[in-house]
């Protein structure tokens, strides 16, 4: 059959417009049918409360209210949005360039592609902390990366989303993540046990193994993803002297040292001058750096991607490429070409996660999920499989960590330490669990930004199968490994933190 009449894919577009549609008629016949949850709450005084969670119907006034009268806020609203556009002018401006190219064609000189792949991702796993700054950054350097490794940069693409969305609950490093979750579950463990001590640290070792096992697979998956994939022949682009690039290299090199060093002494505290990016309001070091109202974590897309244009305008002027504004505006404009059906697809995402989340059907059946889990009595081995699942379905109707934890702890937290299981281990059974569906669930907000950068790389054959079919591999096989190590971590007892085990 000829290539052009091939029955093409459905486009991402009428996938959330679908999806919404069929949000809107769900929300009619469940909130008909009047079906609800049960959320759990639990005090200072650890007294437990309950709040009964109803879906709201769509086709009702306030329904049609919010679909039509609030569509552009939802849009504004929308973090991938702003941060799409802010994220490509810098990074945009050291691919046009070419720097980007040029250092990754040096490292593919010394460093071999498996070990380039694994440090990739565990850099991605660790950036996560920013999510803002991960996505947006991560994704389109990928695409240099694979390009000079001689790999499809659809899978690299992938490799980097991937590496994102199932690293968001775990990290190398204590982050505000840790001080949360512990923040929201501690008046759940004083139901079982008023002086157990629920500390940041409880499960470090567990997440930093699992953070080392997870770049490991995700590297293996997209090696053997890569091979049957071709590889997008660039256009070719302007022979500039190897004298004037070795000199941009090196300029921009030392202009990165510089900021690199104004960086890491402005998130130093109690020193001349220093610890300006830090919220000086906070008592441990670890909310200063991450917290929520921290200068670090708000800026970091905008600093980083500063860097970049600066790096990316120093390689340009010595290379001859940016004699003068207009050539520099020309840089910037490329660096946002092509991304009509990206911000499209963004439109129609915001759009349906907005409705979505309006109808609380993610709420009730994810409460619908936990209550079973606590009504079921369940212990051991049962209850750690059981709970998984549960936070694996949960986690394609609510994306928000913090959500789910606050919906998870007072509901099954206590049968957990009534089986003498502690609670850190069921903090980690939570984040590996409430991590694996953000890869392939639609409510994730950088989904949507995964599937348009796609669409800049699959112009013939582009649809929301294709993307399913690269991520469901790595899906699979995420899950299966979180599975291995929650129960082979159970089974061997080892210390999951300092002094902490997995049972009490």
């Amino acid at each position: 059959m000829d290539e052009t009449k091939k029955k093409r894919g459905l486009h991402p577009v009428w996938f959330f417009l679908f999806l919404s549609l069929i949000t809107i008629v769900l929300s009619f016949i469940l909130s008909l049918l009047n079906l609800q949850g049960t959320q759990y709450d639990v005090s200072q005084s650890g007294r437990v409360t309950t709040t009964i969670l109803t879906v709201k119907s769509l086709i009702s006034s306030s329904g049609f209210k919010f679909i039509f009268g609030d569509a552009v806020n939802n849009l504004l609203n929308f973090i991938p949005f702003g941060t799409i556009i802010v994220g490509l002018l810098g990074i945009g401006t050291l691919i046009k360039t070419g720097l980007l190219k040029e250092v990754f064609s040096r490292f593919a000189k010394f460093i071999p592609r498996r070990v380039m792949f694994f440090v990739f991702s565990l850099l991605c796993i660790v950036m996560g902390f920013s999510q803002d700054l991960a996505f947006v950054i991560m994704i389109p350097i990928s695409i240099v990366l694979f390009t000079e490794y001689k790999r499809s940069q659809l899978v690299g693409m992938t490799m980097a989303f991937v590496s994102v969305a199932a690293g968001a609950s775990i990290n190398l490093f204590i982050t505000s993540l840790d001080y949360s979750l512990i923040e929201i579950g501690k008046n759940s463990v004083k139901l079982i046990d008023t002086d157990y001590s629920y500390g940041y640290s409880g499960n470090l070792y567990f997440i930093v193994l699992s953070s080392l096992l997870l770049a490991l697979l995700i590297s293996i998956i997209t090696e053997l993803l890569a091979r049957k994939r071709p590889v997008r022949v660039e256009e070719e682009e302007t022979e500039i002297n190897k004298k004037l690039k070795d000199k941009g290299v090196k300029r921009a090199g030392f202009v990165l040292l510089l900021m690199a060093i104004w960086f890491i002494y402005s998130i130093i505290p109690n020193l001349p001058l220093s610890g300006r990016l830090l919220d000086n309001t906070q008592v441990l070091y670890v909310n200063k750096l991450f917290g929520a109202n921290s200068p670090f974590v708000n800026g970091i897309l905008v600093i980083v991607s500063f860097a970049a244009f600066i790096c990316g305008l120093i390689y340009g002027m010595t290379t001859k490429q940016i004699k003068n504004d207009r050539d520099l505006i020309k840089i910037l404009i490329g660096s946002l070409n092509n991304i009509g059906e990206l911000l499209l697809i963004v439109f129609f995402a915001s759009e349906f996660i907005a409705i979505f989340k309006f109808s609380q059907i993610g709420e009730v059946l994810t409460s619908i999920l936990f209550s079973f889990l606590r009504n079921g009595n369940f212990s051991f081995v049962v209850l750690i499989f059981f709970s998984f699942i549960a936070l694996v379905l949960s986690s394609v109707f609510i994306s928000s960590t913090a959500t789910k934890w606050s919906m998870f702890t007072p509901a099954v937290m206590p049968l957990f330490m009534k089986s003498n299981i502690t609670p850190e281990f069921a903090g980690a059974i939570f984040r590996l669990s409430s991590s694996v569906s953000n890869v392939i669930t639609p409510v994730f907000p950088y989904f949507a930004v995964y599937i348009g950068f796609v669409g800049l790389y699959s112009r013939n054959d582009f649809s929301i199968k294709k993307c399913y079919n690269l991520l469901v591999p790595f899906f699979i096989g995420i899950a299966l490994l979180w599975l291995f190590i929650i129960f082979g971590w159970y089974v061997l007892g080892s210390p999951i933190g300092p002094k902490i085990y997995p049972t009490i």
